[in-house]
């Protein structure tokens, strides 16, 4: 496996674009459920969100674990491209997705074992499934795995022989 820093540089960017666009519409999607529960606050029409305006509360809070799903999902794929472009191999790929698969079943027993045992979903469980997902929805596992790229080749080089 061969680093093409190219494509490196190429995601940098796309990573950072789609970034900043997940961060901009969840805070201006947060920004408009406080409004809504609260019924005050500076209602500013913001074009992304122009569709959502006259939504009901419950509507808006459960639609955004979709938008989170959507980010996730949307994440996980530009990952894949990302470290299939970068590194070329199947290995990689597939440490990749599992990666997600092991994050996303710590968030999601988390949140059952704060739902189940606790009753309730704001203590410490929840944050660690919050910080969790928020992982997901970033660029760093793809960070990591270019930082372990030559731990990543000593190990195949040494499975090989």
């Amino acid at each position: 496996m061969k680093v093409n820093w190219l494509y490196f540089f190429i995601f940098f960017i796309v990573f950072a674009l789609v970034g900043y666009g997940r961060e901009y519409f969840f805070l201006s999607y947060n920004h408009l459920l406080y409004i809504k529960y609260y019924k005050h606050g500076e209602l500013n029409p913001d074009a992304i969100l122009l569709y959502f305006y006259n939504k009901d509360y419950t509507t808006l809070y459960y639609l955004k674990y979709l938008f989170t799903i959507i980010s996730i999902g949307f994440f996980l794929l530009l990952s894949v491209l990302a470290v299939k472009f970068i590194f070329n191999g199947k290995k990689i790929i597939k440490w990749t997705i599992n990666s997600y698969l092991i994050l996303l079943t710590l968030a999601g027993l988390s949140m059952l074992y704060g739902y189940f045992v606790k009753n309730r979903l704001q203590d410490d469980e929840y944050t660690l499934s919050r910080w969790l997902v928020g992982i997901a929805q970033s660029p760093l596992i793809v960070i990591v795995l270019v930082a372990s790229y030559k731990l990543i080749q000593t190990q195949e080089k040494s499975s090989e022989s």
